[in-house]
């Protein structure tokens, strides 16, 4: 019977990658890793958005809710800073938190916490959103001054309500005078004041430095630049 001729060893032998196909598997997988990341951190930012929309709503009406308990009046937009009629700490009651004051009633974990705000700057941000004070700020035909007075918007005169910012992102300001802690952003703004437009308002939404606002009607919404009529005064 005859023999079928026998193969050499190195014929069942696997040959392992060359060094060029070594090298080429490693190049492809950096292309596939440089496409995907920015496609992540995409999505990623489009949730903590996606969020922070939400934590305006849900602030806006807490504070439509108040006003229907007072006469269309508003929380008030400053002082007291550290006790409720305060707006943010309004909003913190509302919320389920028990307490009268800011250090009971502040915490990381609640609406007044914008998420991308909070992966940028820090998980112990305790309020990074601030209350329109356009009309409010006790200049000439302002009928108070929140910074000295409680200041209230009355939200059932607001005419243009689509048109008509409440809450914005905030920044971490320079503050002249008695100033929160870094734990906490700016929380009134007037945007008939340059300095405040540019520094208190948190441009953090996107790469071109966007930001999100509820408006007095009820919606939230992103903005890439300051609409025209937020500086008209609310009323």
């Amino acid at each position: 019977m005859q023999r079928a001729p026998s193969l050499p060893y190195s014929a069942f032998v696997r040959k392992g990658f060359t060094l060029i196909e070594t090298l080429v598997v490693i190049a492809t997988i950096a292309v596939l890793v440089g496409v995907l990341l920015p496609a992540l951190a995409g999505a990623r930012e489009a949730g903590r958005a996606a969020g922070c929309l939400a934590n305006l709503r849900s602030q806006f009406l807490i504070c439509r809710l108040y006003a229907d308990d007072h006469r269309g009046w508003s929380p008030a937009i400053g002082v007291p800073y550290g006790t409720p009629p305060n707006w943010a700490l309004v909003v913190q009651s509302a919320s389920g938190l028990s307490g009268g004051t800011s250090a009971e009633l502040y915490t990381p974990r609640s609406v007044l916490v914008c998420p991308t705000t909070r992966g940028r700057l820090g998980g112990q941000l305790q309020r990074t959103y601030a209350m329109n004070a356009t009309g409010h700020a006790g200049r000439p035909g302002d009928p108070d001054n929140y910074d000295v007075e409680p200041a209230f918007i009355r939200m059932d005169r607001v005419e243009r309500t689509t048109e008509a910012v409440l809450l914005v992102d905030a920044a971490a300001a320079p503050i002249a005078g008695p100033a929160p802690p870094p734990t906490r952003l700016a929380s009134v703004l007037d945007f008939r004041d340059a300095r405040h437009r540019s520094e208190r308002l948190g441009r953090i939404h996107g790469r071109r430095g966007g930001f999100q606002g509820a408006m007095l009607d009820g919606s939230a919404k992103g903005f890439a630049e300051i609409p025209g009529a937020w500086s008209d005064p609310l009323p």
